[in-house]
């Protein structure tokens, strides 16, 4: 082991992110106290969620990345000193290790548990930070089967349909019987949610008028909603639901530069007495198992499309995550830290 880089936010991005926000800096290994261990971070998850970490207010589900610290992000690793028998060197582990080399594996806080790769040779480490994790996995899995609950013949929506939750979203509600509309932006993603993950329909908000699509595919109504994304897709589907329609809030990605608007027709919630349940996989943990089991046999079936996108640099980060926002990633978008 050398030097451990890490990524430090050095200032609060106004609109969009920028490389001047961070620094990446060249600092030492860290030391393991009594009980702790140092992880080599592998992969690092990069989500939209990262955007709202950046920003300084409080309106938000976890507190936000303070200016010198190392960017938050959930990481898988490997174990490369301990001081923790039930922690060995060699062992692979998901934490929130952030963007660095070497973090303080500190079980139950920084490190939470055994990469499932442990212990099932058939799965791969990206399966902790993709469809086999709780950012990933467990928010569409609760989403769909815990919140919107579809049965067949029910009409479900949801935004951002060609992304990481998105898309594990639909298929679920595909498999319950349901028609499913994803929205998207551009050509080939919309393609992507009809020809591979077998959506029903799909729309392209870059290109099309959302509320007049959800009126020729949904003539009666939508029955649930799972938005990853606000703005103008949500205002859309609320324009567009049926009596009691069940929301799933997952994301509002359209304002995570801190600047928000809102949701301009709220009243429709009364008119159409719509059940709305903002969420998020934290809270649902004991839930993990259930999901993991049942997304990996939905896999190994040839049920489930996975679609992953790996890019690799520490120092590449602020171009990697702003493909969140651009659209520019395909599937669920990891960073490559180190080999193993």
């Amino acid at each position: 082991m050398s030097g451990n880089r890490c990524l430090r936010l050095r200032s609060r991005p106004s609109g969009k992110i920028a490389k001047t926000d961070f620094e990446v800096c060249n600092e030492a290994l860290p030391i393991p106290g009594e009980g702790q261990v140092v992880v080599k971070n592998l992969l690092a998850s990069i989500d939209p969620t990262h955007r709202i970490w950046m920003n300084g207010g409080k309106a938000q589900y976890m507190d936000p990345v303070n200016i010198g610290e190392v960017m938050r992000a959930a990481t898988v690793g490997t174990i490369v000193e301990s001081k923790n028998e039930e922690w060995p060197v060699g062992k692979k582990v998901f934490g929130f290790g952030g963007i660095c080399d070497y973090y303080l594996g500190i079980p139950g806080i920084t490190m939470l548990e055994t990469c499932a790769c442990e212990t099932d040779k058939d799965v791969l480490a990206t399966f902790e930070l993709s469809f086999g994790g709780l950012v990933i996995g467990l928010t569409a899995w609760h989403g769909m089967n815990k919140i919107i609950d579809p049965k067949e013949g029910d009409v479900v929506v949801v935004s951002g349909g060609a992304g990481a939750v998105g898309s594990i979203t639909g298929q679920l509600a595909k498999i319950k019987g349901a028609t499913v509309i994803g929205i998207a932006g551009g050509d080939e993603k919309c393609k992507f949610m009809k020809d591979k993950l077998g959506f029903d329909f799909a729309i392209d908000y870059k290109s099309e008028n959302i509320s007049d699509k959800l009126k020729e595919y949904a003539p009666e109504g939508i029955t649930g909603y799972f938005d990853n994304v606000g703005g103008d897709a949500t205002e859309a589907v609320l324009l567009n639901a049926r009596n009691g329609m069940k929301m799933a809030l997952c994301g509002s990605i359209s304002e995570y530069d801190d600047k928000w608007e809102g949701i301009k027709n709220f009243n429709m919630i009364l008119m159409r007495r719509v059940t709305v349940t903002g969420f998020i996989c934290l809270d649902h943990m004991a839930e993990l198992a259930d999901c993991r089991a049942e997304l990996l046999k939905l896999k190994k079936e040839g049920k489930l499309v996975v679609q992953e996108d790996i890019r690799e640099g520490i120092e590449n980060y602020v171009d990697v995550v702003n493909l969140l926002f651009s659209g520019g990633n395909k599937g669920k978008l990891m960073l490559k830290i180190n080999d193993e």
